[in-house]
């Protein structure tokens, strides 16, 4: 009997043991071992964010920051440089999932390291940057333990116990060490910007593209059919979101700002409107009385913007047009007709 249970024991540790081995080895999420902004990628999309900024703060004295979601991946920061003062370096700093503490975390940590915050945007997503879960243990999503102050064995264990439920992350581990001078091309590692290319759009609104691929404008309509289809009688009611806990980081924030005397734009993002209700009256309100309700813009709910699927990539991300005519609203209000 003694000798079936150490068969079963061995049995057991020997996958775990290679796991275990395939991740030290490979390191997949880029956070044992410096990484050669060659190889930039999306695996851990808040730790490699901050890795960019760290290494390259003192070089490019960064001063000017879009704070977000996956949502920015639709804001051009080259083209918010035009409303900006001549001189202003400009860095998009984003999180998958970030949340409202996320932000918080990041220009804290700015803050706390003398840097400087001149111009801020702040993006922030109904439902989404109020209600996750502020400390994110998916390793997509999760914190960064240099802003979040969370211990860094903590922080590595929650990789790697992620890491062993994913066989999806086992494979592409091993293909990437296998290959490893195929680079990643799709971020500027200078304003980490989702695409290279972006840069190249900051003159004109991007043209209405289908972000889908090759599929034609009725074949996209097809792809969206689900959210427009008894839209109303699916949507829920605008909820509240913002509580009790949440409401000293946003007046940190506020601080953070108002001390470094930051000219900032608080945003509340589009999502397809058939799929995302606007933001709350009540959390309007608080955010409003908070910043202050010029520099609160809200581009939740039924707009012309929100309603034509052709903006999206899917419902929950907006394409570069509708952040190109967004960075326009902010700072010229009243001049883009498309954001009705």
């Amino acid at each position: 009997m003694g000798r079936f249970l150490k068969r079963i024991v061995i049995l057991l540790l020997v996958p775990v043991l290679l796991l275990t081995a395939v991740y030290f080895v490979t390191d997949p999420y880029k956070t044992l071992r410096p990484f050669s902004l060659t190889y930039f990628d999306s695996t851990n999309r808040d730790y490699l964010s901050s890795e960019l900024y760290i290494h390259n703060s003192e070089e490019r004295e960064y001063d000017s920051f879009i704070f977000g979601s996956s949502r920015g991946c639709g804001i051009n920061t080259y083209h918010w440089l035009k409303y900006l003062p001549e001189g202003s370096k400009q860095f998009l700093f984003q999180a998958w999932s970030e949340t409202i503490t996320g932000i918080d975390q990041k220009i804290s940590y700015i803050d706390e390291h003398q840097g400087n915050l001149k111009n801020a945007i702040v993006l922030i997503d109904i439902p989404g940057s109020f209600s996750r879960n502020q400390l994110s243990t998916r390793a997509l999503s999760i914190k960064d333990p240099r802003f979040s102050h969370q211990p860094r064995w903590v922080h590595q264990a929650i990789l790697f116990f992620d890491f062993l439920q994913k066989p999806s992350q086992w494979i592409r581990a091993v293909k990437e060490w296998v290959r490893p001078h195929r680079p990643y091309v799709g971020f500027d590692v200078v304003s980490n910007d989702w695409k290279k290319s972006n840069r190249d759009l900051e003159l004109s609104c991007p043209p209405e593209k289908d972000s889908l691929g090759n599929l034609s404008r009725i074949a996209k309509a097809a792809f969206f059919k689900d959210y427009v289809n008894n839209a109303e009688a699916a949507l829920p009611g605008s909820k509240d979101l913002i509580d009790e806990a949440l409401l000293p980081v946003l007046n940190h924030i506020h601080d953070v700002f108002q001390r470094q005397e930051t000219d900032y734009r608080i945003v509340i993002t589009p999502g397809y409107c058939y799929q995302y209700p606007p933001i709350s009256s009540r959390d309007l309100g608080i955010l409003q009385s908070i910043f202050g309700e010029k520099n609160v813009f809200d581009f939740s709910g039924r707009l012309d913007i929100t309603s034509d699927y052709y903006g999206f990539s899917d419902a929950n991300h907006f394409g570069l047009n509708i952040g190109w005519r967004m960075i326009e609203e902010i700072y010229n209000p009243g001049k883009s007709s498309s954001l009705n």
